[in-house]
């Protein structure tokens, strides 16, 4: 029973294993004596992971033009392994990458590549690597030309470029065009229209029923500080409310008034530093009243 649990557990860990690694080629297909680039990524490096890379050659299977068996005999020069360690968003790599140079033109199947964990190891093996050439007429002869494999895709693109040229400078023109009407249409409107038209998309996107109050009463503040700032003339962003409220006292505002917004800093305050809760219904009235203070402090606008 013991021994069924342990190969159980084993074959566990070499499934999840297999999952965390990817061995790749930078290119699959390559010229004779160009540099090809194998890369083994492992995430969530395990402690105690070990991987000893091989030095000078590969002895690979290959399989030339023509043929349909793999045979030995193929080599892949190594020029150069690095490996590196690092971590992204949380999770750690470890990164391993082969530099090889390939001097005959075949399709090359690698041995398998080994690593250790703790006591045990585990392996996996490359996917094959195409190395390519052409026959060309030459001064001497005849010679052995490198080139890149090229498929249909790529001929397509190189006789149709301007194409695809054409059709991008349209998108861009087009996304240009749309964005500077936007901003016209939005230059058009006084402040009490931009920043009621603020104040309902701010309303529209609901951040606290989805737990971001805090994100909502920034978006909140900077709508009321900006109005204030440009209908009296005044920098507020930057502001503390205490800061805030001076200045607009010094601008003849209404005692009431000063409160109301005093008011909604405050509250706005409380949720961002305090991180106070507040509910849905509080929620929905501070932005009525928010929309009452633009309305009552904007100037009486007369349609033309």
């Amino acid at each position: 029973m013991r021994i069924l649990l342990f190969i159980i557990a084993c074959w566990c860990f070499g499934a999840g294993f297999a999952q965390t690694k990817h061995v790749y080629w930078a290119e699959d297909s390559v010229r004779i004596g160009d540099k090809a680039r194998l890369t083994i990524l492992i995430k969530n490096k395990p402690a105690g992971f070990d991987y000893n890379p091989i030095s000078d050659i590969f002895i690979c299977e290959v399989i030339h033009k023509g043929e349909t068996l793999w045979k030995p005999g193929g080599e892949l020069e190594i020029e150069s392994f690095r490996d590196t360690n690092y971590t992204q968003k949380g999770v750690k790599y470890w990164k391993g990458v082969y530099t090889l140079i390939a001097w005959d033109s075949a399709k090359y199947r690698l041995p398998d590549l080994w690593m250790t964990w703790k006591d045990s190891a585990f392996s996996f093996r490359a996917p094959n690597l195409y190395v390519g050439f052409v026959k060309k007429k030459v001064k001497e002869g005849i010679d052995e030309i490198p080139i890149e494999p090229e498929n249909d895709y790529w001929i397509l693109l190189k006789k149709y470029w301007w194409v695809l040229v054409l059709l991008v400078a349209a998108v861009v023109i087009a996304i240009l065009w749309n964005k500077r009407r936007k901003i016209q249409k939005t230059e058009e409107l006084s402040l009490r229209e931009r920043t009621l038209l603020a104040i309902q998309q701010l309303r529209k996107k609901e951040d606290w029923l989805h737990g971001k109050t805090k994100s909502h009463y920034v978006g909140f503040s900077a709508i009321l500080k900006m109005y204030l700032s440009s209908r009296y003339e005044l920098n507020l962003m930057e502001r503390t409310t205490h800061e805030t409220i001076s200045l607009l006292k010094l601008k003849g505002l209404d005692f009431n008034m000063i409160k109301r917004i005093e008011t909604l800093l405050r509250e706005a305050d409380m949720v961002k530093f305090a991180k106070m809760e507040l509910d849905d219904m509080h929620i929905r009235s501070s932005m009525f009243r928010l929309e009452e203070i633009v309305t009552e402090l904007s100037p009486l606008e007369i349609p033309e």
